[in-house]
């Protein structure tokens, strides 16, 4: 019996950056109801892998999406993004 140890790597890595950005949203308008796979996707691209760059571009929109009192969109993502020291 053999084991596909790196198809079962990527689902765990997806769902813990699932679990840790849905911890970190959790303030926001988007706690109770799933994440856009979008807004997804646009996290996982501009944090590349990296958690706590993750957790600084997460607090960032977050902060800006509630000044601005605009929801969290992947246009927001992006332009955020570009204000992180690479």
């Amino acid at each position: 019996m053999a084991l596909d140890l790196e198809s079962r790597k990527k689902e765990s890595e997806a769902e813990d950056f699932s679990a840790i950005l849905g911890s970190l949203l959790s303030n926001d308008e988007t706690s109770g109801e799933p994440l856009a796979p979008e807004i997804a996707a646009a996290f996982r691209k501009h944090s590349r892998g990296n958690y706590r760059r993750l957790f600084k571009l997460a607090r960032g929109v977050a902060r800006t999406s509630a000044i601005g009192n605009q929801g969290i969109s992947v246009t927001l993502i992006d332009r955020y993004a570009e204000t992180l020291i690479h």
